[in-house]
């Protein structure tokens, strides 16, 4: 969306200028700043030195969005569920997957007060903490403008102290694919996408469950393989690396990100036509990531393209761990 007159530019300026102080004494507060600053569509919030090691992801339950208009509402897990996801469900709002080639419209959201929800790391355990959110309220985030988005963080952030409270905050997981060559494909993504055209791995939502410990987002990365590029394999702590979490400081989204040894070489990835993807490209060195990184510039290719934010954190990754 174009923010192009004078005076919403300098709008703009004055809102985030808004956020920036709001947030200046809060945990994480200088990394949103900096990203804010920067016009970055991206933010590593948990990197891979964090979680190093840790091998098994648990949920404790939290809290769904605030309500956008209206009386504020009571966001708590299960209360949230009750009054404003199940009703939608009831009277035909919202799908939620259990009727024949139905979507599911229910989705995990990254919950905690603060400018990053919250998260803790015990030994090889992470713990997340997650609430209920809809597709719907997602789309809400992804569409809004940057401006309208700094105004709704600065909501929050006088109401509750947390930017982030009046957004969805969905919650997605995103696989790095290597192949028994030591390469990885990434591709654009295609027209069906909420992202069509942006550069990325394998991606999808998380799966939401009504019982919190249901949800397994390894099991989502294992489904979201073999749904984008054929790779059927069960993620264990052999093959499968936890490195963090990253997302888009003005919608809010975040993603799970994980690297996967696969044992399919690259001819696997270059033969099959892709319902995800337009094609996959092939990066095969840490020169061709940095560039990738650095410029958007796919091998061999002239027009810089826009890479998804998880897509960033595992390329980071590989640049570092890998090549």
């Amino acid at each position: 969306m174009l923010e192009s007159p004078l005076s919403q530019t300098s709008e703009y300026l004055a809102c985030r200028e808004q956020v920036i102080a709001a947030v200046a004494d809060l945990p994480q507060g200088k990394a949103l700043s900096e990203a804010l600053i920067a016009g970055r569509d991206f933010l590593h919030w948990i990197r891979p030195h964090e979680v190093a090691g840790a091998t098994r992801i648990q949920v404790r339950e939290g809290h769904g969005p605030q309500n956008l208009n209206g009386e504020p509402l009571d966001t708590q897990f299960h209360a949230y569920l009750e009054a404003v996801i199940n009703p939608q469900i009831r009277i035909g709002l919202l799908a939620d997957g259990t009727k024949p080639s139905s979507y599911d419209d229910r989705k995990v959201r990254w919950s905690g007060a603060g400018v990053a929800g919250f998260w803790s790391r015990s030994q090889d355990t992470f713990t997340l903490e997650v609430g209920p959110t809809s597709y719907p309220r997602c789309r809400l985030d992804l569409t809004r403008s940057s401006l309208e988005a700094l105004k709704l963080m600065m909501r929050g952030l006088t109401t509750y102290q947390d930017p982030y409270a009046y957004f969805a905050r969905g919650v997605g997981v995103a696989v790095v694919p290597l192949t028994a060559d030591g390469n990885v494909y990434i591709g654009r993504r295609s027209t069906s996408s909420d992202y069509t055209g942006v550069l990325n791995f394998v991606a999808g939502w998380a799966t939401f469950s009504p019982a919190a410990q249901d949800i397994n987002f390894y099991q989502d990365a294992q489904r979201e393989l073999w749904e984008e590029v054929n790779v059927a394999m069960t993620l264990n702590d052999t093959n499968t690396r936890f490195i963090g979490m990253s997302g888009n400081p003005i919608t809010g989204e975040v993603d799970l990100v994980f690297v996967v040894q696969t044992e399919m070489g690259d001819r696997h990835f270059r033969s099959g036509q892709w319902e995800e993807h337009s094609c996959l490209v092939r990066i095969r060195n840490k020169a061709e990531a940095e560039v990738l990184l650095e410029h958007g510039l796919l091998p061999g290719e002239q027009e810089p393209c826009a890479l998804m934010f998880s897509s960033r954190l595992g390329l980071e990754y590989l640049v570092q761990q890998h090549w």
